[in-house]
């Protein structure tokens, strides 16, 4: 009885974790998807970046930061996407602002060849409450919020849940 209700435990904590650390959806108020769809982030020459910019293509706004595993492997996935349909994928990198900011966002693009627009993610993430990253709002051809997905499964499943909402 007792091993019974230890595996129990164990099974439903890591069901737990593994939905805290990969969920789908949209998870967002119609205020904050109001916000998200016009929103101007400012990157780091100090320019700003509109996601209206974007209109006609699917605009992937991945919330990240260079000490996370997880993000950082959804990133070969998003190059390889965008090397294939560069007129149809644009990737907006923000940071979050949970442990780093600039120079270590700096640093890190500085030794990368990734095709990302890097911006500054900070006051979005704490708008949207966004306190676990990989963190993806995903925005269909139109502007508008498609899902929003947290947590990744490497470069190959990003490239194909890529290729099916350019589809």
């Amino acid at each position: 009885m007792k091993c019974t209700n230890k595996f129990l435990l164990i099974f439903i904590s890591f069901s737990v974790l593994c939905y805290s650390c990969d969920r789908y959806g949209i998870d967002l108020s119609e205020e904050q998807k109001k916000v998200v769809e016009s929103y101007t982030f400012i990157n780091w020459n100090n320019d700003e970046v509109s996601v209206l910019d974007f209109t006609g293509s699917v605009v992937v706004i991945d919330f990240w930061e260079s000490w996370c595993g997880p993000c950082l492997s959804a990133f070969p996935g998003f190059q390889r996407a965008i090397n294939e349909y560069p007129d149809d994928i644009v990737i907006i990198a923000a940071t979050a602002g949970l442990r780093e900011g600039r120079d270590e966002a700096i640093r890190f693009i500085e030794n990368r060849d990734y095709d990302f627009i890097y911006v500054d993610g900070k006051e979005l993430a704490a708008f949207l409450g966004i306190n676990g990253i990989p963190y993806k709002i995903i925005l269909d051809r139109d502007g508008k919020i498609m899902s929003t997905h947290t947590g990744s499964h490497g470069a190959e499943y990003e490239y194909e849940l890529l290729l099916r909402k350019i589809r």
